[in-house]
């Protein structure tokens, strides 16, 4: 069904008009006159290093082996250009031969006058590559630019888009499908009586996939085929579907303006979820900004009007479809496949939204990346890519959050900030646990009910707790001022999980502090004599489990915002 969508999304946005082009970056535009000489190098690489995307013939499927586009590929291909210290000089130049041979079969065949140009300017390609690096330095040239041709004469087309060269192109496609095959099969996207594709395109800008891009559907070991059958043939697909697929995961893959992903949302350095929709609605985008980090001007539109686009309308019944995807290094990896429609969605994420929500968040949603982020174990690790896939689905779906982000999240609390650290850190895990909470199943009861600010009727002793834990940390405060070390760096872990243990030590040194204060740590020991009020009378918990000690951070959170809220004259005094 994934196939199917994605060959459908393909087909409908006219990709597969002329299936024997693809859209493509190329770099530079290289100008020759009939003798082929070189007239100029013209860049189409944009202020923001984007360079122009234009259709060009499909290039082949290449790992450490070389084969040449047809009339346009990198600069290893046409000038022999690379980096000295991965490129041996060797492979350089079977690169260049194979470019060239490709050419003189076409000039043969069509005998047009702007391939002929490119077969000349290659024939004497050590004469003019002086003038091409006067043009642009040696050291400037990685070898993956793309460079397409322009015959002088024709200051418009390339060289590959004269019409000699799309019909022979056209006629060698067809040729290289039925070349070797005995009987076309039924293709198990389309339906359709077709010949199988021997090999894929390959999918790029895959997360852990490799740069020459990874594949979905491949066999290149004998263990993995069956009845004889070889590559392909395993999993018959037409050529039409094949080529459909890839460009449809291509175009979604692909770089956008201010985000990673045209279509797509980054889980980490892992894996990435692309999204569509059967019918273009808009709605895309909008979901695409509030998971992705936005840019300037995004940031301000989300600002005045966040949730803007999840509004219901007439399009709710549209199919949306998503999919997660990871790289292991040759094969690419289907984590997640989601299909509903845009009104189910909707509603999902409005909620998903809102169990986030804290006090202070002045209706600006947190960013999938900053949650990701922020419960990174601590180092240069990152959370495996399966939990930022689950978070996600959770979030599409209305799935319980999975159990193991709250872990995460509170194993992070428990560390001492560092200089450096975020400011936004404790928001966007206490957001997390909160939400984990209010979804997470408690064998047959109800989720727990957590209020998106201080809720000073909450009598659960975790929450209680952590709320006293912010009162003596802000006692202390107001007795020293900024200290090197405060409690939060040396208890909060402990407390959290040890309340009985911790709990007796900070409360004597609290009546330290609260001798220290003045008009306001007289308010604070007014606040922790109601706050333990409300505690059992009995003695404090030995052990909080996962859930109470989300509670704890939550409470904790809360009580902590309320200081920094503006004071009313019957809440607190003015000078406090």
């Amino acid at each position: 069904m994934m196939l199917q969508a994605l060959y459908t999304l393909a087909r409908e946005q006219g990709w597969l008009e002329d299936p024997d082009y693809e859209e493509h970056a190329v770099h530079f535009l290289l100008r020759v006159d009939d003798e082929g000489r070189p007239l100029s190098l013209e860049s189409t690489v944009d202020e923001q290093g984007r360079a122009k995307a234009l259709r060009i013939p499909r290039l082949p499927r290449r790992t450490s082996g070389v084969s040449a586009g047809l009339l346009v590929d990198n600069a290893k291909y046409i000038l022999g250009l690379g980096d000295p210290e991965k490129e041996k000089p060797e492979r350089l130049k079977q690169c260049m031969e194979s470019f060239q041979e490709r050419v003189a079969e076409v000039e043969q065949a069509t005998g047009d006058a702007g391939v002929r140009a490119v077969l000349r300017f290659l024939e004497a390609r050590d004469q003019w590559l002086p003038r091409l690096l006067a043009w642009r330095p040696r050291e400037e040239w990685g070898g993956d630019e793309y460079i397409a041709f322009i015959y002088a004469p024709d200051e418009v087309r390339c060289v590959h888009d004269r019409e000699p060269v799309r019909a022979w192109w056209r006629t060698a496609r067809e040729q290289e499908e039925q070349q070797g095959e005995a009987a076309s099969v039924r293709c198990l996207v389309t339906g359709e009586l077709a010949p199988p594709a021997r090999l894929h395109p390959a999918v790029k800008n895959v997360p852990g996939g490799q740069s020459s891009g990874t594949s979905l559907v491949s066999f290149n070991e004998e263990a993995f085929c069956s009845h004889g059958l070889e590559q392909g043939s395993n999993a018959p697909v037409s050529r039409a579907a094949a080529e459909g697929y890839t460009t449809a995961l291509n175009w979604l893959l692909a770089r956008a303006e201010g985000r990673r992903y045209r279509r797509g949302v980054g889980l980490g350095n892992g894996a990435v979820t692309v999204f569509w929709t059967r019918t273009e609605t808009g709605f895309e985008d909008v979901l695409a900004s509030l998971f992705e980090a936005p840019d300037a001007q995004r940031a301000v539109e989300l600002a005045t009007s966040p949730l803007r686009g999840l509004e219901p309308s007439d399009l709710d019944t549209t199919p949306f479809y998503a999919v997660t995807l990871s790289g292991n290094n040759a094969r690419l990896v289907i984590r997640d496949w989601l299909e509903a429609t845009v009104g189910d969605i909707k509603r999902n994420v409005l909620r998903y939204f809102a169990d986030l929500k804290l006090a202070g968040d002045a209706d600006q949603p947190i960013p999938l990346w900053m949650l990701l982020k922020a419960v990174d174990p601590p180092g240069r690790s990152e959370l495996p890519p399966l939990l930022g896939t689950r978070l996600l689905s959770a979030a599409l779906r209305g799935h319980p959050f999975p159990r193991e982000l709250l872990a995460a999240a509170l194993q992070r609390l428990r560390v001492p900030p560092r200089d450096g650290d975020p400011v936004w850190n404790l928001r966007a895990r206490v957001s997390l646990i909160k939400a984990t909470l209010s979804r997470l199943p408690r064998s047959g009861l109800p989720s727990l009910e957590v209020s998106m600010s201080l809720d000073e009727k909450n009598t659960a002793v975790p929450y209680l707790l952590g709320r006293l834990f912010a009162v003596l940390e802000r006692l202390q405060y107001t007795a020293q001022g900024q200290t090197n070390t405060t409690l939060r760096d040396r208890y909060f872990g402990s407390a959290m999980a040890h309340p009985a243990v911790v709990f007796p030590q900070l409360l004597r040194l609290s009546n330290h502090h609260a001798s220290k204060a003045d008009e306001k740590g007289r308010w604070l020991e007014q606040l922790k004599d109601q706050i333990c009020a409300g505690l059992p009378a009995r003695p404090f918990p030995t052990t909080l489990g996962l859930e109470e000690q989300g509670l704890f951070a939550v409470g904790y959170y809360h009580q902590r915002h309320r200081f920094f809220e503006k004071r009313t004259a019957d809440s607190e005094p003015a000078s406090a």
